[in-house]
Protein backbone atom coordinates (compact mmCIF):
# COMPACT_ATOMS: atom_id res chain seq x y z
CA UNK A 1 0.00 0.00 0.00
CA UNK A 2 1.09 3.43 -1.17
CA UNK A 3 2.15 5.24 2.18
CA UNK A 4 1.34 8.85 0.59
CA UNK A 5 -2.37 8.00 -0.04
CA UNK A 6 -2.99 6.76 3.75
CA UNK A 7 -1.29 9.74 4.59
CA UNK A 8 -3.62 12.12 2.40
CA UNK A 9 -6.68 9.78 3.28
CA UNK A 10 -5.94 10.52 7.47
CA UNK A 11 -5.34 14.35 6.62
CA UNK A 12 -8.53 14.74 4.80
CA UNK A 13 -10.75 17.23 6.95
CA UNK A 14 -14.56 16.76 6.24
CA UNK A 15 -16.55 19.52 5.77
CA UNK A 16 -18.84 18.53 8.39
CA UNK A 17 -15.77 19.04 10.72
CA UNK A 18 -15.28 22.68 9.14
CA UNK A 19 -18.58 23.57 9.37
CA UNK A 20 -18.75 22.52 13.63
CA UNK A 21 -15.84 24.56 14.18
CA UNK A 22 -17.28 27.19 12.33
CA UNK A 23 -19.95 27.63 14.63
CA UNK A 24 -17.87 26.58 18.10
CA UNK A 25 -15.07 28.72 17.66
CA UNK A 26 -17.30 32.41 17.31
CA UNK A 27 -18.67 31.05 20.65
CA UNK A 28 -15.02 30.68 22.58
CA UNK A 29 -14.35 34.24 21.42
CA UNK A 30 -17.16 36.07 22.68
CA UNK A 31 -15.45 36.72 26.04
CA UNK A 32 -12.95 38.85 24.14
CA UNK A 33 -15.26 41.14 22.75
CA UNK A 34 -15.49 43.98 25.49
CA UNK A 35 -12.08 44.82 27.93
CA UNK A 36 -12.55 47.80 30.71
CA UNK A 37 -9.63 49.68 29.19
CA UNK A 38 -8.45 53.50 29.85
CA UNK A 39 -6.85 56.26 28.13
CA UNK A 40 -3.89 57.70 29.41
CA UNK A 41 -2.07 60.27 27.69
CA UNK A 42 -3.17 58.39 24.48
CA UNK A 43 -2.70 55.05 24.83
CA UNK A 44 -4.90 52.49 26.03
CA UNK A 45 -4.36 50.74 29.24
CA UNK A 46 -6.43 47.54 29.93
CA UNK A 47 -7.84 47.66 33.52
CA UNK A 48 -6.10 44.31 34.25
CA UNK A 49 -2.78 45.77 34.36
CA UNK A 50 -4.04 48.51 37.43
CA UNK A 51 -4.89 45.09 39.22
CA UNK A 52 -2.19 43.82 38.84
CA UNK A 53 -0.24 46.60 40.04
CA UNK A 54 -2.29 47.08 43.02
CA UNK A 55 -1.79 43.65 43.85
CA UNK A 56 1.91 44.22 44.11
CA UNK A 57 1.66 46.85 46.51
CA UNK A 58 -0.98 45.42 48.27
CA UNK A 59 1.15 42.45 48.50
CA UNK A 60 4.34 44.39 49.55
CA UNK A 61 2.40 45.86 52.56
CA UNK A 62 1.25 42.64 53.28
CA UNK A 63 5.10 41.38 53.22
CA UNK A 64 6.11 44.47 55.79
CA UNK A 65 3.54 43.14 58.19
CA UNK A 66 4.62 39.51 57.91
CA UNK A 67 8.61 40.43 58.47
CA UNK A 68 7.58 42.33 61.26
CA UNK A 69 5.50 39.11 62.72
CA UNK A 70 7.37 36.60 64.14
CA UNK A 71 5.63 34.65 61.85
CA UNK A 72 8.08 35.18 58.77
CA UNK A 73 10.74 32.83 61.26
CA UNK A 74 8.08 29.55 60.34
CA UNK A 75 8.20 30.57 56.63
CA UNK A 76 8.86 27.34 54.17
CA UNK A 77 8.40 29.08 50.85
CA UNK A 78 7.88 32.57 51.08
CA UNK A 79 8.05 33.58 47.93
CA UNK A 80 4.98 31.55 47.17
CA UNK A 81 3.05 32.81 50.09
CA UNK A 82 4.14 36.81 48.35
CA UNK A 83 3.22 35.46 44.80
CA UNK A 84 -0.45 33.91 46.10
CA UNK A 85 -1.20 37.24 48.02
CA UNK A 86 -0.06 39.41 45.32
CA UNK A 87 -2.45 37.52 42.87
CA UNK A 88 -5.16 37.46 45.26
CA UNK A 89 -5.05 41.10 46.24
CA UNK A 90 -5.20 41.45 42.44
CA UNK A 91 -8.43 39.22 41.97
CA UNK A 92 -10.21 41.18 45.00
CA UNK A 93 -9.15 44.37 42.95
CA UNK A 94 -10.36 43.12 39.78
CA UNK A 95 -14.17 41.60 41.59
CA UNK A 96 -14.63 44.97 43.46
CA UNK A 97 -14.52 47.65 40.33
CA UNK A 98 -15.14 45.17 37.47
CA UNK A 99 -17.24 42.81 38.21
Amino acid sequence: MNTQSTRANRLKISPRCIAHWGQVIPLLLTGCSHSPEYSIFGSFFPAWIFCSAGGLILAAGARAVVARSAVAEYLTAPVLLYLSTAVLFACVLWLLFYS
